[in-house]
């Protein structure tokens, strides 16, 4: 890996250690970036990284064959933008959301499969600074994802 995704990588892992989690990296990423540990517990974690698009969204894609769902798996969105910018006021935003949150949206149909495809989603990501959300929309669907913003507390208790 290299580019956007390392760095989305990192700064989630940076994030963490600071937090108090000891981060350790799988010999094969296959559908886990990394496994965090604290307090004797431990967290699969996916990371997805995406930078600010066209002054409008941020842009993931999902893969659903590669979907892991675990009470202990965690996807964490990085909402890349550029040293010295802030996005609804802060420098590094994430959404950490559990993996059967999404698992749960994806069978609800809140979040839609790409066009022509049974297997990828895009995840388009917009900041409404007015009211200091972070919002899901696609092809008419629209999920309020705020509650999941920079929450790393969620991960096993913190």
């Amino acid at each position: 890996m290299s580019g956007i995704g390392h760095i989305g990588e990192l700064q989630t892992i940076g994030q963490m250690e600071a937090e108090g989690y000891a981060i350790y990296l799988p010999m094969k990423d296959k559908g886990i970036d990394f496994i965090a540990v604290k307090n004797n517990r431990s967290t699969q974690v996916q990371v997805k990284t995406s930078k600010f698009q066209k002054e409008s969204y941020f842009w993931f894609d999902l893969h659903k064959s590669k979907m892991i769902y675990s009470a202990n798996t965690y996807y964490v969105f990085v909402l890349y933008v550029l040293p010295r910018r802030k996005m609804l006021g802060k420098a590094k935003n994430y959404l950490v959301i559990p993996s059967l949150d999404l698992k749960e949206m994806i069978e609800s149909g809140d979040i839609v499969m790409k066009n022509g495809s049974d297997n990828i989603m895009n995840i388009f990501v917009y900041p409404d600074e007015e009211s200091g959300k972070w919002i899901y929309k696609n092809k008419g669907q629209e999920l309020d994802l705020t509650k999941y913003w920079n929450q790393f507390d969620v991960l096993y208790g913190t």
